[in-house]
């Protein structure tokens, strides 16, 4: 099993703490766009996965780490406060 790379970890991690909906590109070119629940990179406890809701699917995803090439964080984050615009 390849080891997954150092910034695609941290930003499956960001993915994880993010309260918002993100892009996740596939090494084959796929794009899924959805809110991440859960990951898991440690080895120790199962293949290293990430586990989503994809937007506007009634499913639950199950995407290998290894098969990941990015992750951005592409919606709103509705954990931050809402500051309304100055006057």
């Amino acid at each position: 099993m390849s080891a997954i790379d150092p910034e695609v970890a941290k930003q499956i991690d960001a993915a994880f703490d993010y309260r918002g909906h993100v892009t996740v590109t596939l090494k084959d070119g796929k794009v899924i766009e959805g809110y991440v629940y859960h990951r898991n990179l440690d080895e120790r406890f199962g293949e290293p996965c990430l586990e989503m809701f994809p937007k506007d699917k009634d499913e639950r995803l199950v995407v290998a780490a290894q098969s990941v090439k990015s992750v951005a964080l592409t919606g709103k984050d509705f954990a931050q406060p809402f500051v309304p615009p100055a006057k």
